[in-house]
């Protein structure tokens, strides 16, 4: 892991090297069993993926003066499952912490640690980036109709570009 604290000799203004960070760091997060790119409602269709799952997507960009804004939308999602009808057998009471037909408040408690785990690392634990605005996050369930739940954060990610020069003689 400590080739990425101490990655400023990578160049994070390039798109790839910002979807290999993401991709690094949820796959290398214990409790995420698969990652994926790109938008997440495909997912099902393209592949049967494990659960949780980690998508990344970069949904824009903005060249500053010295440095790339990479507008990007990290979801953390879980199959939604049904709940057994478990129930104490005297009193016949649920003895499901949270009460409902399924287990989506345990996804939300669930993602949203994933989600603060990922997003604490690169805000703090990484020289190359720097998260400037603020972190939006937004709980979801069965948003992309296909039963999953989790969390959805939208951030602005700056890298370092020098911009000030190019590889290239383009004026002949």
């Amino acid at each position: 892991m400590s080739y990425l604290v101490n990655n400023t000799g990578t160049n994070y203004s390039l798109y790839y090297n910002v979807l290999d960070y993401f991709r690094t760091i949820m796959v290398n997060h214990p409790s995420l069993k698969d990652v994926s790119q790109g938008p997440l409602g495909d997912v099902d269709t393209v592949q049967f993926p494990f659960y949780p799952l980690g998508n990344v997507q970069i949904v824009g960009a903005d060249f500053l003066p010295s440095s790339t804004d990479y507008r990007i939308l990290l979801i953390i999602a879980d199959k939604v499952k049904n709940k057994n009808n478990e129930s104490e057998d005297r009193t016949n009471a649920q003895i499901i912490p949270y009460y409902g037909v399924d287990d989506t408040v345990d996804i939300h408690a669930n993602t949203l640690s994933i989600m603060n785990d990922l997003l604490s690392f690169t805000q703090y634990s990484v020289e190359a980036f720097q998260i400037n605005s603020t972190i939006g996050l937004e709980p979801f369930a069965d948003r992309f109709n296909n039963g999953l739940a989790g969390w959805a954060a939208s951030f602005t990610l700056t890298t370092h570009n020098n911009r000030d020069r190019c590889l290239f003689n383009l004026y002949p």
